[in-house]
Parts: C-alpha cells; structure tokens; sequence
C-alpha cells in the first residue's frame, strides 16, 4: 500500500512504514515531499504527482525520476487510458503524456474549461469533470470533448466542481460535487438522479472520492464522513466518527479511499490518518461502554440470556443488568437505586428465564426475581431469611426438562420448591463452591466446582460420583476446578478447567481424554464452550476465542486481531440463538458473530523480502555497504564476502486482514532442506555461515486461508571464501605442499649429513675447549713461575740503580731492563687476573675512598706517557670530592687500563672526566681521539684477546678491556662503549656508590 502525505511518500507492507522524501543529496530520490496524486498503471508502474511535477518510481532501485516537462508543475490528478497514454492535470490544465515517446502535449484552445479530474470508463474513455458543474468526454478522433450537464439534459447548469464520478455496473455514472451532493448520470439518455444531497444539518453534501467497492457497492468519501451506496436497492448507510468509539471512523472529512486486492476498504482522512476496513475483521459484532451513546452498561460481562419475546438478557460484574432489544438494537439499564423493584446489585453472575420471570444470582448480595411484563424485581430470597440458602453469592442456574430449577451457590447446589417457595440442598451432595451446572440428554446432572472436581448425580437418586484429577493417572481430570460442562449433539460430555485445558469423558470407560497448549491451544484456562452447525466448537479462554474441530483435534485462535474487543474472555458468558448466531461475554464487553459468515479468503498472497541485516545493520541499495544492484524487495541475488556472513532477513505477506496472525515457514537450502516453521515472526537470523552457494525461501499462510502461498520470494545467496580458502589460494597450497615435501626429503637427506658433522664440530669444540684450557693453565702456571724470578730480580736491580749513579752507561742500561722487567711482572699479574675472573675466584673489598684523589693519581701516573706522545691530556673533576665504597686496587686496575688504551691508541687529545650520576651513582668517562672503533664491534672488544685490526700494530695482550669488564659487573656496575660523540671514542665506567657489603676506614664493616 502506497499513501500520499504532505510530508512524503509512504509504502506500507502491512507491518511497518518506509517513508520517500526529498533527499537533496541522494540522486533519484523523490523530487517533492508534498504528494497530490498516485497512480498505478496497467504496466504495475507507479506514478506520483506532487507539487512539482510527475515523477515514475523504479521499484528495483528504489529510486524516482520526473518526467521532465512536468518539472515545477503543481499535479493535481493521473490516469491512464488503454492507448498507453498519461493523463496529468495540473492547475485545471491538461497534459498527456505518451509513454512510448516519453513526449508531453498540451490540450489549450481544444479544452476551454477548468479540469478538476480525470477518469477512464471500462470502455476506454476519458471523462473530465469541471469547475462548472459539467462532465467533458474525450474524443480521440477530433482531439476535443463533448460537453455533458450532470443535472440532465436541457436543465440549468449549476457551477460548482465535480469531484469525482464511478461507472456503475450498467452503464451510469455515480458523480459526486462539491455542492450538489451524489447524482446519478446517465451518459446515454442524459438522465439524471439526485442519490445524496443534503448532511442532516440540510447543509450540501461536499464529496471528495467515490470508490466502487462491489458489483453494486460504492463507497462515498465526504465532509461529512462516509455513505455507502448500493445503486441495485437504493439503500444508503451514513458512517461517522464516533468520539467514545475506537472502531468508528477516526474523522468525519475523509479525502480519499482505496480497495485492495482483499476487498478491504482503505480510507484516507484530513485529520485521523488512514482508517482500514475488512469484512473479515468486521465478522465480529461490539457491544462495549460508550458514554453519551445507547450501550451496554458495563464491560465485564458474564452470564446471557434470552426470554420468550426475543429480549436478550446480560448480566455484568461491574454495572448490573442489561436488556437488549434485538430489534431495534437498544439497551436497557437495570441498576440498583434502592428503590422497590430495583436489583440487589450490580455484580450479576447467574440468570435463568423461568417463564415470564428472571432469576438474577448476584455476588455476595442474593437472589432477585424479575417478572419480565413489568420489568421489576417481584422477589428477593436473602440468605437464611425464610429459606434454607447458607449463602448470598449465587453462582449459575440450571431449570432441567422437568422444569426443576437447581441453583448453583459458593456453599452447596439448592432444589427450588415451588410449592413452598424454599430452597433445599441437594441431598448428599458437599456444601462447596459450585461454577456450572447442566442435565444431559440422559437426564443426569453434572457440576463443575471451584477445586473439587466434576460431579455426576441424578436428582431421582442418591449418591453422587466425583471425578478428580489424578496426578499419577493421564487419563483423570486434568484440573480440579471445572469452569463449565457442556454436552454436544453427539450427547458426549466435555468440560472446561481453569489451568487443565479442554476434557472430553468417555462414559465407558469413565476416563478423559484432554487438549491444551500441548495440542495448539493459546492457553489452558478456558470458560464456555457453544458448538456451530459444522459440529465444531467455539471456546472462550484467557488468549482468544478457540475454533475447534473435535473429530479431528484441529483449532485455530481468533484474537484482536481479528476484530474481538480483547483476548481476555469472562466465566459462564456464552450464548447461542436458533439463527446459531453466537455471543461471548469479555472484560471489555460482548461480541456475538454467526460462524456460518466465515469465509475462507482465496486472494493469492505474495511474499516479499523486506530487509537484510548484515551484523545488524541494514544494507542500503548503490551504497559503499551494497550488496546488491537491486532493492532487496526484487532482488534475486546477493553475493557476500565471508566477513558479511552473519546476517538477517525480514520478509513479509502482502496480506492486511491480520497480519498480526499471519504464519511464517522459511527453508535454507545449502544449509538444511526441511522447512522451519515460525508462527508469526517475520525476520530469521543466520550467523558465520560457511563460504558456498544458499538458496533462501519463504512462504505464508495467512488468516483466512487453509493453504499455504505460492508466490514466495526466493533469494540466492553467494558468500565468496577469504582468500586463503579461494581456489586460487588451493593451487598455491597444493604447490607449496609439493615443494615442503620435496624440501622435507631434501632436508632430511640434508639433516642426516648435518648430525654427522655436527658431531664432528661436537668433538673438534671439545678438544679445541680442552686444548684452550690446556693453554689457559700452562700460561697462568708460567706466568706463576715468571713472577716469582720476576721479584727476586726487580730487589737487587733497583739497589744497583742506585748504586750505578756513577756511571751513566750502565745506570742507563739498568733501567732499561727495569722497564721491562715491570711491564713483564705487569704482564703476568694482567695474565693471573684474568684467570681469578673467569673462575670467579677474584673477590673484592669494598672501603671508602676519595675517586677524585685516585684519579688524580692516575693521571699523574701517565703524564710522562702523554708528555712523550705530545698530547693534550686532562682531567676534570668535581668541585666536592666524590668519595665512594669501591676496591681501589681493582679500581686502580680499570682506571689505568682506560687510560693507558687512551694515550696508546689517542692522536692528540685524551680527556678524563668525573662526574655524578642520578641514582647514586658516578660515571668516570675516557675518551680519545684516535681511530673510531666501529660499531659493529662495540661488544666484540671486551671479549678476551680480541685485538682490532688498526690496534694489531700496538704492542698489547688483549685482555686489558675483557678484565676492566669483569671487575666492572663485580662493582655491581657497567663498563661500555658511548657513540654519541663522532670525534671520539667514549669509554664510560659507571658504578654505584655503595655495595651490598662495605667496610670503614677503621676496620668495621655494615652490610646495607
């Protein structure tokens, strides 16, 4: 359905709206939100006339375009005619449009009148009506029109526009005006009827659309609300709104109206939106409160009655008694005023018509009896009160064939003498809480009670029996507390529980048989039972109103949507005439419907997709998230990636009668062929569905049709596999597994070969390991057997130095051979040293001591040296001595070795520097200027014996650097190599300024 706003264009799937407006920034969207006229043509196009021009919708796309010579142009009616030509009206103008040519032409002298609408006859032709009260008809051959008066032949014409005109079934014209109501044409003798003409108020009746609805049906859109017209019997029905009725028009100036395929009625008005009627839905005959109208008095009905005049009788939980004149369809109100004559109460639960008196059973408040002729309460029976009754809350009624008449209490089932008039209980049976009573066709009476079971007894006989429900045994009641008894024409017995569902006994074998939810029920709390001619029951229960076929257990629930006034029905609130119209009492009033009026519907439903969720999100048409060309209500086909593989569909049936009742089944073929069955969802969810080709389809069974459709929407879905499962992908996998084999033969060829020379290398490394230890211990034994002679030596030689003074030859010599001597004896001790390290045998006492004065001993120490290279040698320190805990032999050690590598390897310049470091710490930095050590090589040279290749002219061991390493990271500090100078090369010694263990200049220790 396609509805025309001043505020866009809106399509309705019978569940929700998808609204069109004027999207500046979104090519082909509808060029104006303000819609004048649609118009579906005989191609299933759809025309659209809004303030500025005609536009054609592609409902592929979903998108618009304007027929461009119509552009600005306020439309203000379409039609087709059969040659495949566009009628346009704007601003009481003429266009037609050929669609073949896509060619606009303008009628100017031929049309000298003002044109309020166009209308194509079954025959083919074209009728304009005017401004001046005319009809102009279209004659293709001389390309003008004929003029005809709508008051008839020779009569005056009365100006005032013609709204709108339908072709009746022979041949006339229904025409409809502004100002002279609804006539009745005739094209041919050029008669003409007043049908319509004047509101109640004598005001003229101003009609805005005619509609023909059915083969002599019209419907009459107006100022004044609706008249329908049957022009076969002349009979005329005046719909209004209602402002205390709901189901009534919702506003009085109805613009437009539409007929669907259904045959429902849709009806656009000015100010109360779209209003929708049904004769399916319209089954149902109302009866509910309204104030300021005739109505029943009260919403919560209960027991109904009819005497012998034809009179209903109702009674109402919550505003007394009703009487209802089938006739003339006028209630009357019977309420408690405390008048003589008046009712008890106003919460009725019983009522039997014995003869021409009521009996009326109220709550808590006893029983009145009413004589129908007067129509006042001649008698009221309290409890204990001249009578045997233990309680004034009267439930039910029951007059057997005899004309006994039972009275159904909350304490005890009572016998009326009417010789006495008295009441007395039923021998033998428990004083308890009785809901119904009946007598069978075997003159048996059966009472259903409030928690006690179902009882049987016969008044001409003692004893009672008493059926339970047996938890154990499937066959007992299926609840204890029976709402109703009832006995259908195969005089078999069937009960209704309040939570036990529907019980039918079997006499024979005296046990039953039971339906509920189990069995499609919509709930298991039902009330009344009342069988139609087709031998099928209606059952009142808590969620609708229950169709009920018991010969083959099928059933089918009408709700609200179906017309009812609620799903919520009432206890002891059914009634069926002869005609076997039947009425059920709600909470929200009566419905009574004749079950013969169901019809099944034979329309051929369509079904459509409706949207398509990817991870929730909806998927737009030509978008960046588009994954189809095509709306997705035309599409056939959608390819997805394997990320998009989560998805949603909404679907829905083309069907408005209720399609809140519509039933959905859908299968997934790809992914399991069997069909899955929803009831009245419309929208399935499918997650991380595996790469491949699916077909999805969907089909419906509407309200009203017992087969389900035909016209079902089918989609194709691709979704594509990542790459890495593609087949492209397959081929690579299949010649990568080809070479890993051919690459796992070689490599274990290959593997073998390794093992042996590794083992090889294995021993080779052993040996060169045993061999290099070997090396280690006869130098170190050496260097311990060198030392020893070393020192004996160096004793006399410095005595003959000072005793050579004398002779400068000799003096000059001996200290020659000192100078080797000690660099010989340091030799060794470096040799030792190394040794000590490696074998972690080296330890070290950390004391107190001032790194400024050792430094400048240091320095001092290798002046001479740097004097000798002409260098410029320099040592900066703090202003504040630093003292710090360290071992100041291996201090001296690391100290000497930077410095004397700097002077050794330096060109020009060698600088020393303190300084104090954050985290308690101090750093003392060696540079030089000599040849950069590369970077590459920066761990490399405080490896033992490692020498780089512009040092190997220098004479030197190449463990100097290796042992200041070690004794470093015995300081619990580092020794590395700076690059963020480029001129120099930087040797940072960083250690912190206390130890794990430091000992005091006066011998004491502490441990930190």
């Amino acid at each position: 359905m396609w509805f025309g706003t001043k505020d866009g264009l809106n399509r309705f799937d019978g569940y929700s709206f998808k609204t069109y407006r004027h999207d500046p920034d979104q090519a082909g969207s509808l060029g104006n939100d303000l819609i004048y006229a649609l118009h579906h043509d005989r191609e299933q196009t759809l025309w659209v006339g809004t303030n500025s021009g005609v536009y054609h919708y592609n409902p592929a796309k979903e998108s618009f375009s304007i027929i461009k010579e119509t552009k600005g142009m306020r439309i203000i009616d379409l039609a087709s005619d059969q040659r495949g030509n566009l009628w346009i009206l704007s601003s009481f103008k003429i266009y037609l449009y050929q669609k073949h040519s896509k060619k606009v032409q303008a009628f100017t002298h031929n049309a000298p009148f003002d044109a309020a609408l166009v209308t194509v006859l079954k025959d083919g032709s074209v009728w304009i009506s005017t401004g001046k009260g005319t009809l102009e008809k279209y004659n293709p051959k001389t390309n003008n029109f004929q003029r005809f008066n709508i008051n008839g032949k020779n009569a005056k014409i009365e100006y005032g526009w013609v709204s709108r005109i339908a072709e009746t079934e022979n041949g006339n014209l229904l025409v409809g005006t502004t100002n002279q109501g609804v006539k009745l044409f005739n094209p041919v003798t050029l008669a003409s009827k007043n049908i319509l003409r004047l509101n109640d108020d004598q005001t003229p009746i101003f009609v805005r659309d005619i509609k023909k609805t059915g083969p002599h049906e019209f419907w009459i859109a107006t100022e004044s609300g609706i008249y329908i017209y049957n022009d076969e019997n002349g009979a005329i029905i005046h719909i209004k709104k209602q402002y205390n009725n709901d189901y009534s028009l919702s506003d009085n100036a109805v613009y437009t109206i539409c007929l669907d395929r259904e045959g429902g009625v849709w009806t656009g008005t000015y100010f109360g939106g779209v209003n929708y009627y049904s004769s399916h839905t319209s089954l149902f005959t109302k009866y509910f409160p309204q104030k300021g109208t005739n109505s029943i008095s009260g919403s919560d009905v209960r027991e109904i009655t009819r005497d012998g005049n034809g009179n209903f009788w109702i009674g109402t939980e919550d505003a007394g008694l009703n009487k209802l004149d089938v006739k003339t369809g006028i209630f009357k109100h019977f309420l408690p005023d405390g008048k003589p004559g008046s009712v008890a109460y106003s919460n009725i639960h019983g009522l039997l018509v014995d003869g021409d008196k009521l009996w009326i059973g109220t709550f808590e408040h006893g029983l009145d009896v009413l004589d129908l002729k007067t129509e006042k309460v001649i008698k009221h029976y309290q409890a204990g009160v001249g009578n045997a009754l233990r309680t004034n809350f009267i439930v039910t009624f029951c007059k057997t064939r005899s004309g006994e008449i039972l009275v159904g209490t909350i304490n005890g089932i009572y016998r009326y003498n009417r010789k006495r008039d008295d009441f007395e209980p039923v021998t033998g049976l428990p004083f308890i809480f009785y809901y119904s009573i009946i007598e069978d066709s075997k003159g048996n009476i059966w009472a259903g009670s409030f928690n006690d079971g179902l009882f049987q007894f016969n008044l001409s006989k003692p004893g009672y029996v008493n059926y339970r429900n047996n938890p154990t045994d499937a066959k007992s009641l299926s609840h204890n507390t029976v709402n109703s008894v009832f006995e259908d024409r195969k005089q078999q017995i069937w009960v209704t529980t309040d939570g036990g569902g529907l019980c039918r006994f079997d006499q024979k074998t005296h046990q039953f048989k039971c339906y509920g939810i189990k069995n499609g029920f919509p709930s298991n709390y039902l009330f009344r039972i009342e069988e139609d001619a087709a031998n099928r029951f209606w059952i009142s229960s808590t969620r609708g109103l229950i169709h009920f076929d018991p010969s083959t257990g099928l059933n089918k629930t009408y709700t609200k949507a179906n017309g009812l006034l609620t799903d919520q029905f009432n206890y002891s609130s059914a009634f069926q005439d002869e005609d076997g119209r039947t009425y059920f009492g709600s909470v929200k009033g009566l419905v009574s419907f004749n079950p013969a009026n169901l019809k099944a519907t034979s329309y051929e439903t369509p079904v459509f997709l409706t949207g398509f969720q990817i991870n929730s999100l909806e998927i737009g048409l030509n978008g960046a998230d588009s994954v189809s060309d095509q709306s997705i209500v035309y599409a056939d086909t959608i390819e997805l990636n394997y990320n998009q593989s989560s998805f949603s569909i909404d679907f829905a049936a083309l069907s408005y009668l209720s399609p809140e009742m519509t039933e959905y089944a859908y299968k997934m073929t790809g992914l399991y062929k069997n069909w899955e069955y929803l009831k009245t969802n419309r929208k399935v969810y499918f997650t991380k569905l595996a790469p491949g080709n699916y077909i999805f389809e969907v089909k419906a069974l509407v309200e009203g049709s017992s087969t389900w459709s035909t016209k079902n929407a089918k989609l194709l879905i691709k979704i594509s596999p990542p790459f890495y499962l593609s087949p492209v992908a397959y081929l690579f996998y299949l010649i990568a597994a080809g070479g890993i084999i051919f690459f796992l033969v070689r490599s274990y060829h290959r593997k073998i070969a390794l093992k042996n020379s590794r083992r090889m290398e294995v021993f080779e490394h052993e040996k060169q390991k045993e061999v290099y230890q070997a090396k280690i211990e006869f130098f170190t034994n050496v260097a311990h057997e060198i030392r020893t002679p070393l020192t004996l030596i160096i004793g006399p030689m410095e005595k003959l130095i000072k005793q050579a003074d004398a002779v400068p030859a000799i003096e000059k010599n001996l200290r020659i051979m000192e100078r080797n001597t000690d660099r010989l004896l340091k030799l060794t001790n470096q040799l030792l040293d190394f040794r000590k390290t490696e074998t972690s045998e080296f330890s070290l006492n950390f004391v107190k001591a001032d790194i400024s004065e050792i430094l400048k001993d240091v320095f001092l120490q290798f002046q001479p040296a740097a004097e000798q290279h002409e260098m410029k040698y320099s040592l900066h320190l703090p202003e504040k001595k630093l003292l710090a805990y360290i071992d100041v032999e291996a201090f001296y050690k690391m100290i000497s070795n930077l410095v004397d590598n700097a002077i050794k390897y330096g060109k020009t310049i060698v600088q020393i520097n303190l300084s104090l470091q954050e985290g308690d710490k101090f750093a003392v930095v060696v540079k030089n200027d000599g040849h950069r050590i590369p970077i590459e090589i920066k761990d490399k040279i405080f490896e033992p014996f490692f020498r780089g290749k512009e040092t190997e002219i220098k004479a030197g061991t190449g463990i100097g650097l290796s042992i200041s390493k070690s004794l470093a990271q015995l300081h619990s500090g580092e020794l590395y190599l700076d690059f963020n100078d480029h001129d120099f090369n930087i040797f940072v010694l960083e250690l912190p300024i206390h130890q794990l263990i430091e000992f005091n200049l006066n011998g004491k220790w502490k441990k930190l």
